[in-house]
């Protein structure tokens, strides 16, 4: 078995731990010592090469580049606290909608749950199957049925979505 180009390096740099077991094997193997040569040859090349100065500076570009923290633009920042607000108030006006649908679970067991929902699941299905919409209750809040409230909402999503591609396209 050979010595890798690692060892090799790390027996010329006396970075390794394995030094004597590494001796032992370049006084048996050619092939690793005639690589070694080869390396030590290049070393003492590439160090006897001149130190040129580089004709532009680069370090000064380099360091004002990590210094400088990125910030996203003012109307992006803005445009992320409204659709957190929207995301907000959505939640508050679905969350009565999604109760109604949730079995009501007696017992807090994990069994009883999924019993419970593949009911619901199989309730669904069947009704679907029939091709029977569910009705939608109203929000007792706004006096309007929530199947309103949905096409709203889903229309202010697609608006939403529209508005943010238009935004994004033009500024990035």
């Amino acid at each position: 078995m050979h010595l890798t180009n690692d060892q090799l390096n790390e027996y010329l740099d006396g970075q390794t731990d394995d030094r004597a077991r590494i001796q032992t094997h370049l006084d048996s193997c050619d092939d690793c010592a005639a690589r070694l040569a080869t390396l030590q040859t290049l070393f003492a090349e590439l160090d006897s090469l001149p130190d040129l100065a580089l004709t532009t500076p680069l370090a000064a570009r380099v360091l004002l580049n990590l210094e400088r923290t990125p910030r996203l633009p003012r109307w992006l920042t803005l445009t992320s606290l409204l659709q957190t607000a929207a995301a907000v108030v959505a939640i508050i006006v679905a969350a009565p909608l999604v109760l109604d649908y949730l079995p009501t679970v007696q017992a807090p067991t994990w069994t009883d749950t999924l019993a419970q929902i593949q009911i619901q699941w199989l309730t669904w299905i069947d009704a679907l199957a029939a091709i029977q919409a569910p009705t939608m209750p109203e929000i007792p809040a706004l006096g309007i049925s929530s199947l309103s409230a949905s096409l709203v909402m889903a229309c202010a999503f697609v608006l939403w979505l529209f508005g943010n591609r238009a935004l994004l396209r033009n500024r990035l």
